[in-house]
């Protein structure tokens, strides 16, 4: 759960361009500034205020609306939650300076690049799909990149979109992603065959969603007009999902930060959304990708059962999966527990 207990930042962050090489960091790591847009319009773009389409309380205390989000996605059972996640949103993402206040969001990538290295990994953060914990924290982006770059890997941290953006736009920003580093891959030295993917939380399940529900297919919007980076392949080498949310079985809730309010208040329906993100049902489609999977096993946010349960749905249908059970730990876990299980096994998925 310290994810989630990130100290929100009240002013806003100015977005920079690609640049080049600014520093070094311990160990002699290479620091970068600034991002690369992966897509010029991209799919969900428009014009429109977030806030006609969102359910806010502006006059909320930042500090208490980050424990009432916490607290309103970790739930089996349906509460209407929310004014709970579109406030801690609009508060932390938004007038935080960290998303736009329209629906014109980019999403980009932040670049670790290793010299020699023809391999890469794509990483994403979490956030309950309310915020990323990159907004302010490094764990699981900054920190995770610079381990793969001194390890000889080179990373790109994705900054995808999250509410109010709904279902799938996260998950084809994870795909264009893909898309656009093999698309630029020349340019990087890197082989296209070569790309993987690492996720955390909410991340975590936009990798599984992107693997078995979305990869090969294109689920644009009807108005979005494909450009020759959609023309690319989406195959990656492997998936990895660190504390992954593969369900929201046990964060019912959370289904109002994907997915329109008054389909997740309609009890058919939510049952339906609830079937749609229950990702064991969605196995076969993803038995050809390896997959490394690490939990915890007192997990509180997202529950002990759904991910062991992914995981002997996945093998019985064939899929490699290689799992690493944090024995005692809850949320959020550090590298020490799972990457140098990681790294041996990147080399080899």
């Amino acid at each position: 759960m310290t994810v989630f207990l990130l100290i929100l930042i009240a002013a806003g962050i100015v977005y920079y361009k690609m640049s080049p090489l600014t520093s070094k960091g311990n160990d002699g790591a290479a620091v970068y500034n600034g991002h690369i847009e992966i897509w010029n319009v991209p799919a969900g773009y428009s014009k429109e205020k977030k806030l006609d389409r969102m359910n806010v309380k502006t006059d909320r205390n930042a500090f208490m609306s980050q424990i009432e989000f916490i607290s309103a996605i970790v739930n089996d059972e349906y509460k209407d939650e929310e004014v709970a996640i579109d406030t801690f949103t609009y508060l932390y993402e938004i007038k935080a300076g960290y998303e736009s206040e329209l629906f014109d969001d980019k999403p980009y990538l932040i670049p670790y690049l290793c010299e020699g290295s023809d391999s890469a990994v794509i990483v994403l953060p979490g956030g309950g799909f309310g915020f990323k914990s990159i907004d302010g924290g490094t764990a699981e982006g900054e920190d995770i990149a610079v381990t793969l770059q001194k390890n000889g890997v080179n990373a790109f941290v994705l900054h995808y979109r999250s509410n109010p953006y709904e279902y799938p736009i996260p998950v084809l920003d994870a795909q264009r992603a893909v898309r656009w580093l093999r698309h630029h891959a020349a340019e990087y030295g890197i082989d296209p065959d070569k790309i993987s993917l690492i996720g955390f939380s909410a991340g975590g399940f936009t990798i599984g969603s992107f693997i078995s529900q979305i990869r090969g297919n294109d689920c644009f919007p009807d108005d979005y007009k494909p450009d020759e980076i959609d023309k690319e392949d989406d195959s990656i080498a492997s998936a990895a999902m660190i504390y992954p949310a593969l369900s929201f079985n046990a964060n019912v809730p959370m289904l109002f930060a994907l997915f329109d309010a008054e389909e997740v208040r309609n009890a058919s329906r939510r049952a339906e959304l609830l079937r749609q993100v229950d990702l064991k049902s969605y196995v076969q489609n993803s038995k050809d990708v390896p997959q490394f999977v690490a939990w915890g096993t007192k997990d509180k946010m997202v529950g002990t059962s759904e991910t062991p349960a992914y995981i002997e749905a996945a093998r019985s249908v064939g899929a490699d999966v290689t799992e690493v059970v944090v024995k005692g730990n809850d949320h959020g876990f550090g590298q020490k527990y799972y990457m140098d299980a990681y790294l041996d096994w990147l080399k080899i998925g």
